[in-house]
């Protein structure tokens, strides 16, 4: 798979990456790659219909986009499962949306999304109990 044009802001590492699958449904699974930061997280899909159509040649082309996600706008992250692997992240924002996304080893995206958050600063990422977090404001007071 062709790697991302990653565009970073200013002040923005890497924090993590990685191959990640998007659980669009039972019956379809669509490859990718993921990118976490210190500022927000990004899933790139892979296009497997270009790859399908001309073969090598569509590992030239960038993948596209799928979502990114700001590390604040994440409510909480769980351990799912997907037939029996129980590599999968279940991630639910603020506003409702949830995604399922199954990932090579996720005991080192939990350490990534825990490290992430220690480097925004402005979140914690909070235990709930086995294999599974919830992200609230740190309690900041201004002078």
């Amino acid at each position: 798979m062709a790697k991302p044009d990653l565009e970073l802001r200013p002040d923005e590492t890497v924090i993590h990456d990685g191959p990640m699958s998007n659980v669009i449904s039972k019956m379809h699974i669509q490859g990718g790659s993921a990118y976490l930061t210190e500022q927000r997280f990004m899933r790139f899909k892979q296009s497997t219909g270009m790859m399908l159509l001309i073969g090598v040649i569509a590992f030239l082309f960038k993948d596209k986009p799928d979502f990114e996600v700001e590390l604040g706008d994440i409510k909480s992250i769980a351990r799912g499962k997907q037939g029996i692997n129980k590599n999968v992240i279940m991630m639910t924002l603020t506003d409702g949306t949830e995604y399922k996304l199954i990932c090579a080893k996720f005991d080192k995206w939990m350490q990534a999304f825990a490290e992430a958050y220690v480097a925004n600063g402005r979140f914690s990422f909070n235990s709930l109990g086995v294999d599974q977090w919830a992200i609230q404001p740190t309690s900041q007071t201004t002078a």
